[in-house]
């Protein structure tokens, strides 16, 4: 499971969750000012952090809007090819 936890602010220690958007879709950027990539499934979201691509995320619980995550920020995912994917064998 993909999470971050804020570090400063009002809300430090709040966990982030990727956040699901109303079309059932995750969304990633290089950076603030490019567009976003939808993604609909959750599984492909390792290969874009790994790739740079910041993700938007939230806590639901909260009702706080998505805020734009790096990759470095993010646990629960790692960079290694070997652990993206699954082995056959």
């Amino acid at each position: 499971m993909l999470f971050a936890t804020v570090s400063r602010g009002k809300k430090v220690g709040t966990r982030l969750l990727p956040h699901l958007f109303q079309d059932n879709r995750y969304r990633v950027q290089l950076g603030k000012q490019g567009p976003y990539i939808p993604i609909t499934d959750y599984r492909e979201i390792p290969s874009y952090l790994a790739n740079g691509y910041s993700l938007l995320m939230s806590n639901r619980a909260d009702s706080q809007t998505p805020s734009l995550i790096r990759p470095q920020s993010i646990q629960g995912w790692s960079a290694n090819v070997r652990d993206l994917f699954f082995r056959s064998r």
